[in-house]
């Protein structure tokens, strides 16, 4: 008999340590996993955060950049004309073919309207912030208008029959805003060269000295933006 009251005894003693040591083994395993869960979700939460960083930065400089072209296209001498053009109805196929369509010295960028407003605040454009709204895309021209316009007067009626809804907001030049009703008689302005020529036709004038005379300027040599838009030109009839 004392042996199996020293048995029990023992066997008493040694319960409770297999207990804690089940318990002991649970909570290292509990720990262990959560360690290990949250050493994996801090750098995912770093990695976040850093690219974040990156892509905010990476925006920033884009439109930064954007910024910077509409800028120096604005105040670039040769740009006679700036206009505004809803393109929200066009596909990028379509983007594409309007840029190749246009003639040497035009140019196309898609820009958010606060850009464009920001580009031409100070400038002889300051007036398209009339136009700056909806989803534009900013046409720079230089004296080729004409050309430029009815390249894109072709392609509008193409895709207004396809049921896409395209057109221009407005437009400025020379300082005028030109509502999209009077951008139309535009297609039909003579080119810097062409007016030098008609003008010096009429005066006797050989056209390279009318032109040295005028320093180029495509306003010193009579460009009416009201009268054009009204269609009282005597030299453009809308």
């Amino acid at each position: 008999r004392p042996s199996r009251r020293v048995a029990s005894r023992v066997r008493a003693r040694r319960r409770p340590t297999r207990t804690m040591s089940a318990t002991s083994m649970t909570q290292r395993a509990s720990f262990a996993t959560s360690s290990v869960s949250a050493a994996r979700a801090m750098p995912k939460s770093a990695s976040s955060r850093g690219a974040l960083v990156v892509r905010g930065a990476a925006s920033k400089a884009k439109k930064q950049g954007q910024l910077d072209a509409l800028a120096a296209m604005a105040n670039a001498e040769e740009t006679f004309l700036v206009a505004g053009f809803n393109y929200q109805s066009l596909s990028v196929k379509d983007m594409i073919t309007l840029r190749r369509s246009l003639p040497e010295g035009s140019h196309l960028m898609v820009a958010k309207n606060t850009l464009l407003r920001k580009a031409v605040a100070g400038t002889k454009f300051e007036p398209m912030a009339q136009a700056t709204t909806g989803m534009n895309a900013w046409l720079f021209v230089d004296e080729n208008v004409a050309p430029t316009m009815k390249a894109i007067k072709g392609l509008t009626k193409g895709w207004e029959k396809a049921g896409k809804q395209v057109g221009f907001n407005g437009a400025c030049m020379d300082g005028q805003f030109l509502a999209p009703a009077a951008i139309a008689p535009l297609e039909n302005l003579p080119t810097k060269l062409d007016l030098i020529t008609q003008i010096a036709v009429g005066i006797k004038q050989v056209p390279t000295k009318l032109a040295r005379g005028t320093k180029g300027n495509a306003s010193k040599l009579g460009y009416a933006v009201q009268a054009i838009s009204e269609g009282k030109s005597e030299i453009i009839s809308a």
